[in-house]
This record gives structure tokens, sequence and C-alpha cells, in this order.
């Protein structure tokens, strides 16, 4: 249609994207339409402007159909991102076509080019599309089921017949898991899940596993469990996401899609690095056809952002791509690594390659001879990488908001240095443990930090709101163990100063224990079963269920008490009343049926929190979508029948099992994907996995909130040194797949899931970067008469524990 060249100048001059200044960029882009590649791209690297450019580089200059394109995303947000792109640029380069030839037949050919046929989606939507288009004259399609819903489905199978309380089981998955402690439904239903989805993301064949594993041994319950869950949903012509992917394999196959393999011409795979073996196996299986109709695959990715091993995710697969990819197809595909990082000044550039070569154990679970991350050759903000740590939680949480709150309400701050932590220092404290030594050189660094000019900040273009600060931490809870942790006494911190700044954090306090969540909740079961008749009926509902609801209950009298607005035409008190005496307000007589949705939305009249607040929002959602998805897979599907005393006691005790239990028991969290539009005017608190993909102008990274001691118990969270030599699920079911057990200990695999979390964490920074935490996390502590650090991958220690350090922080 055109050449390369006036695409590209289309590109630089209308679409005002410079690729012809990155080589790397650029030969991405260029390669033919029949050239596989392997695109390692770096955090900023503009890989998502590659991916849009070289699928319109397709259609434009290689001629190929919008409908023998696919491409994959791993999240839903990033696929409406790509299509976004591709809409937008494509209809650009159209009208710019059109509106610059006289050329009838040119005009006709680009006026008929339809991006919608381009199938762009996460591997399950795309699967689930595909299935739906070809399916057979007469097949029912199988309902997929979202993540809480199937472990809802599990909590439901190993209550019924007291699966959860069976020791054999407990200290099967006590051991997989390394919990010392494991007694809610939610939790091992949890885990049991994980082993069904291993089965599948590792394709191991079930009945071999089953056939090879002792009878009346925990792992037979276990296997059991799974094939239960299985027939139960098969039984109901629903599926997960595991299932689904398997379905779309065997479909691929068996030819039963020969239709949409005909047509294929190119694959293109984003986000690599998190793929599993059955996905591996459906992007092999479309590559086959696509070679065959001289297409090709790309895949793009970056081992140092892989996330998802605890997901199924194999990181292997992307580091050994090329051999993997020559041995199943046959090809040689050429390696392009997106180097450039746009998003980042210098000094994070630095900071995140200093930390990602510092441990030489890790480099052997990187792409081989990696490059560094440069930055572009225009001059950035010098900023350095800025450190605040403090005595204690408290006193951390205070200064923090008094940082926050100068950015936000006074638009600018200064800051003073204390100390500045670099190569020199790090040499000297590395392995000293003479305290007074260790004093000397603290003092040092503190005189030296005196002579410093202060940092200035400000909130300008650069930075913009509070929506721009992201605070990024292991784990977004802001109460554990019924203790508050930092980014609870921030929170409130942020609250009391005299324009108060919110924080949003859904995901900080747990579904069941939020004061309006439990609430709503208790004024839904008081409408459907009052004083919970028939919830003490059944006495085989786990004691942690009854609990929580009988609490939900008490909150939920006591709101009624409160007597919110709006009073008419009806007010709470007499709704409730209207609804527990089956006694209707305005209507002839009750109804048959009622519709537990509508009975959700008619109860938020009076809950103002669940529709004006934006967590409020997200808590409302998650439990309305639990309702919903729910409705699928039971019998009254959500509703509660009036039709017998039978029939309500039945669809009550329903309701309650599918929806109130998982509830009450942790079953049902706060998903990823109702986060995916955060909101544009408080402070971010994200958990680092959630944060991928994501970028913030200043990001505040917890790296030793909680760590006062070299405590054995938050390892687990900083340096692995004493993890158990256990079985995990993923080497349980590793060794019956074709790839094997890993050649890497889970110790190392451990510290390898630590260094690609911080590593996230660090480059989600545009302009500023600012680590923080206790003193102790940096200094080390010391006893009566010895001195102890506490050894931390993110800041700094390698797995043999040097304390290598970073090229410079400034603790401010």
């Amino acid at each position: 249609m055109i050449s390369y060249e006036e695409f590209e100048d289309i590109v630089v001059n209308i679409l005002k994207r410079d690729i012809s200044s990155n080589n790397d960029q650029k030969n991405a882009i260029l390669s033919p339409s029949n050239k596989s590649l392997f695109i390692v791209a770096g955090p900023g690297s503009g890989k998502t402007t590659v991916m849009v450019l070289k699928i319109l580089k397709y259609i434009f200059v290689d001629d190929i159909e919008p409908n023998a394109i696919l491409a994959t995303t791993y999240t839903r947000k990033a696929a409406e991102e790509l299509y976004s792109r591709v809409l937008g640029w494509g209809d650009e380069i159209k009208n710019h076509l059109m509106d610059n030839t006289d050329d009838f037949d040119r005009i006709m050919q680009v006026n008929r080019i339809d991006f919608n046929l381009i199938k762009i989606g996460t591997i399950d939507s795309i699967a689930e599309e595909l299935l739906r288009d070809y399916k057979k004259p007469g097949e029912n399609q199988a309902i997929v089921i979202e993540e809480f819903v199937a472990k809802s489905a599990m909590i439901k199978i190993i209550i019924k017949n007291e699966t959860y309380l069976n020791t054999k089981l407990i200290d099967y998955l006590k051991e997989l898991e390394g919990h010392e402690k494991l007694n809610e439904p939610s939790k091992i239903s949890e885990i049991l899940l994980k082993i069904k989805n291993r089965i599948y993301h590792d394709q191991v064949d079930f009945n071999e596993l089953y056939q090879n594993t002792p009878e009346d041994s925990g792992q037979r319950i276990a296997l059991e469990c799974i094939n239960e869950y299985r027939e139960v949903l098969l039984n109901r012509n629903t599926i997960d996401f595991a299932m689904l992917e398997s379905l779309f394999l065997n479909k691929l196959k068996s030819d039963e899609l020969k239709s949409f393999l005909d047509e294929i011409k190119i694959v293109l795979v984003d986000e690599y690095q998190d793929t599993n073996l059955l996905q591996e196996d459906i992007y092999f299986t479309m590559a086959k056809s696509a070679l065959k109709n001289d297409g090709s695959l790309t895949v793009v990715g970056d081992d140092d952002q892989s996330l998802y091993r605890f997901r199924g995710a194999t990181v292997d697969l992307f580091t050994n791509y090329p051999k993997r990819v020559r041995q199943s197809l046959g090809i040689d595909v050429e390696e392009i690594n997106l180097r450039t990082n746009y998003r980042s000044t210098q000094n994070i550039i630095e900071h995140c390659n200093k930390f990602v070569e510092l441990d030489q154990e890790y480099q052997k679970a990187r792409v081989e001879n990696k490059p560094k991350i440069i930055a572009p050759d225009f001059e950035k903000d010098k900023m350095p990488v800025l450190g605040m740590f403090r005595n204690n939680p408290q006193m951390l949480a205070k200064d923090l908001s008094m940082l926050i709150n100068k950015l936000v309400n006074h638009g600018e701050c200064e800051l003073e240095v204390l100390r500045v932590l670099d190569e020199e220092y790090y040499k000297k404290v590395n392995g000293n443990v003479d305290i007074a030594k260790l004093l000397q050189i603290k003092e040092e660094t503190i005189r030296a930090g005196k002579e410093m000019d202060k940092i200035s900040l400000k909130l300008d273009s650069d930075y913009g709101s509070a929506s721009d600060i992201a605070i990024l931490s292991y784990s977004p809870k802001e109460n554990k163990h019924g203790n508050n942790a930092f980014l609870y006494l921030l929170r409130k911190q942020l609250k009391r100063y005299r324009q108060p700044i919110e924080i949003f954090n859904p995901r900080g306090i747990d579904l069941q224990d939020i004061e309006i969540v439990a609430v709503f909740c208790g004024l839904i079961l008081e409408c459907i079963d009052p004083e919970a008749g028939i919830q003490k009926s059944d006495k085989t509902i786990p004691k942690l269920a009854i609990h929580n609801m009988n609490r939900w209950r008490v909150l939920a009298k006591e709101y009624v008490k409160m007597n919110p607005e709006p009073h008419e035409p009806i007010t709470l008190s007499q709704f409730v009343t209207s609804w527990q005496l089956r006694k209707p307000k305005g209507y002839d007589e009750w109804p048959k049926t009622a519709s537990l949705m509508e009975l959700a939305y008619k109860i938020t009249t009076w809950i103002e929190e669940l529709q004006d607040d934006v967590e409020g929002i997200v808590y409302l959602e998650a439990i309305t979508k639990s309702i919903t998805q729910t409705g699928f897979f039971n019998d009254y599907h959500s509703n509660i029948s009036f039709v017998s005393p039978t029939h309500e006691r039945d669809s009550v005790l329903e309701a309650i099992w599918n929806i109130f239990v998982p509830l009450s028991t942790g079953g049902v969290s706060i998903d990823e994907s109702l986060l995916e539009t955060l909101p544009d005017n408080r402070v971010n608190v994200l958990s680092i996995h959630q944060s991928k993909g994501l970028e913030f102008p200043l990001v505040i990274v917890d790296v030793g909130s909680k760590f006062k001691n070299n405590d054995i118990r938050t390892q687990i969270f900083r340096f692995p040194k004493s993890l158990k030599d256990n079985v995990t699920i993923e080497d349980s079911i590793r060794k019956y797949s074709s790839l094997g057990q890993s050649d890497r200990s889970e110790k190392d695999r451990k510290f390898d899931d630590l260094t690609r979390l911080y590593f996230v964490a660090f480059s989600r920074a545009e302009s500023v970067l600012l680590l923080v935490g206790l003193n102790n996390a940096i200094e080390g502590y010391k006893t009566k008469n010895d001195h102890f650090y506490i050894p931390n991958v993110a800041l700094g220690w390698s797995r043999d524990e040097e304390y290598v350090g970073f090229k410079e922080i400034y603790l401010i």
C-alpha cells in the first residue's frame, strides 16, 4: 500500500513519534512481516508504541489484512490501551493518506481498512471470543467464572463434607505452603486452587498424577477435592480461566478452529515473561499456522519484571525463548533489546541498573548478556534517589505526611540532607560489626550531610497533584494481626491537616473487616434472614463465618438506629422491617422471588459511602460482583424464593453459603481488575504487583517499615536465607511436566522474585524515587554487646550477605 519510508515519515511528522532516532525501536518496527522477533523491553522503553506501530506497519506497508493479526497482553487495561492506540493512530494515518491522494483506488483501499477486525485482548478474552465465534451449531458455550467465584466453589466443596478439617489434607497443604497454622476454609481453598492451576499450567496429566499418589494421603485428598471441583463446574457448564485455556488449546489442536488458523499470519505476544507452559503451547500452535501462512511470531517482555510465578508463570520460558522456539517451531528469532528508558531520570535509571546487577547469582536467572538500561540523550532533572528512615513507624508516618502535605497543599517543600549513603560508605560498613567504628562512620556522614544544600521539591508540571504520588509496598495491608501498620498511621496523619489528604487503598483492610462492608452485608442478612433464624438451623457453617456474620448483624442494627437519610418515601428501618415481616409497603402482596442484587442496590440508598466514596464504590463492586457471579453457580441464581417455606429456607441458605460464607471467611478480596482506574485526587497506595505497568512522577517505596530486627519471621519479605527446604507446589507438579524440575532451588527463586519485585517498584518512578523505612533497616541494631544487620534485598544486599548498596542515596 505504502513504502516504509512513507510510513516512517507519517509516524514522525503526523503522529509525532520520533522512531527514526532510536535504532532499537526502528529495527523492531521495520522487520519484515515473516521475521519472528524476541524483543526484550526494559522499563519505560516504549514497548506499547513499538507494538502499535508494528501492527500498523503490517497493515499499511505489508498489506496484511487486520483479521490476520492477533495481539495479546497480560491485563485487560493493557489490551484496552493497545486497542485504543491502534484505532487512534490508525485513523490518523488513514485520514492523512486519503487527504493527500487523488487516486480513487487507493482511497477505496485505505477506507476499507477495519481495525476492529484485529484480535486484541488477554489470552483468556481472545480464547472466549474465538470459542464463541467458531462454536458448533447447537453447542452451548461454557460460562467462565472469576477467580473469587472459583474460590467460593472450592470452599463449598471442602465444607460440605468437612474436608477442611481433615488433618492429613491440612498437614500436606501446610508443608507445601510453609504454614505453621492452617484452619481457614478460604485459605485451604486458595491453596487447592493453586495446585489445580499448576496442574493445568504445567500441562500435567491429572490421571497419571492421581495414580502416582499414595491412597489415603493428604495429596490424594487434595486431588479428590480438585476432581470434584472440576466435575461440579462442568456439570453446570462453567469453567475457570485455566480450564478455558486448556479447552482453547484442545480446540486449536483438533482443527475445530481451522478457519481461524487458516487466516492468521501475525501473532504478537506482550508480557511474555509471565507466560506458563499451557499458554506457550497455545502461542506455538497458533504460530505454526502463522508461519505456514508466511507470517511470524513476535514476543515482547522483560525477565526482570516477571512477578507472577505464584500464579503459574515460568520465567524460564522467556529467558530460554530462542532455544525453545527453535526446538518447537524450527525457526531462529532475532533478539532486539529496547534499552532506552524514556520514563525516568538518569539517577533513577542508574539506581535500577545497580540494583539489578549487584547480585551475581541473579545474573544466572536473566536473559544472557542483557544490556543495561540507558537514558536518552536529552538532559533530565538530576534529582538524587532519596531515603527517609526513622526510629519507628509513628515518626516515619508523621514526617512522610509532612512532606506529602507540603507538596500537595503548598506546592513545594525544602528538604534538609541528613546523610548521604554512597559507594564509599557501603565499602566501609560492609561486614563491619565493630560498634565504635560504625558510630564513627555514621558521624562522618552526618557531618558531610550538614554541609550540603537543601533539596527543593515542587508540585509543578512535572508533578501535578496528590494522584501523582504513589506509595508502593510489598503488602498494602494497614492492619496485621490486630496491629496498626505504617500505612494505617500514614492515613491517619494525612487526615489531620487543615486540608486533609486522602489516600486510595481499598486493599488496605480485608473486605470482611471493613466497617461499612460489615454494615452493608449485615443489612442484607437481616432482610433475608431476620435474627439469623435460618442461619442458626445449619450447624455446618464454619465458626469464623458465624462470628463475622453475627458481628455484621450487630453493626447493621446499630446503623439502622442512626436513622440515616433519606427518610422519604421510606426510612431504612421501615424498609428492613418490611423485608423481615415479608409485608410489602406500597404493594398488594410480597413477591414470589426477590433479587439479591436489587436488594443490595436498594440498601445502598441509605449508605452514602458506598455511593460517593471511591473506596466505597470499589467495595460495593466487589460484593455485587460476587452476588452476580455466584448466581451462575447455584440453583436459585442469587434470588430469594418465597414460593414455600422450604424454598425460602433453601434459597437463603444458598445465599449464605455462596455469598456470605466466602465473604466472612476471607474468600472474597478486591480484585486488581477493579483498580484499573485510579482516582485523580488521592495519594495512591498499591502493592508492587499492582503497580506493574504504571508510572508516577513521585514514587515512595516502603523497603523497611516492618523490620526492627533480623527476625526470621520477616525474612521471606526481605532476605529468605532461612527458607525451609520444603517441596513446593511448583516443584511437586513440575516433576510430572515436560518442564521437569527447575535448575534453581526454591531459595534462589525466592531471592530472584524479590529482586524482580523491587526492580519493578523502583522503575515506576519518573522524577523522584523515595525509599522509606526504619533506621534499623539501613544501620542495623545493637544489643548489649553486639551489632546486627537486617539483610534486605531491596536495600542492596546480595544473597551471599554482602551489603553492596547503591551508588548514592540522599537521606532526608
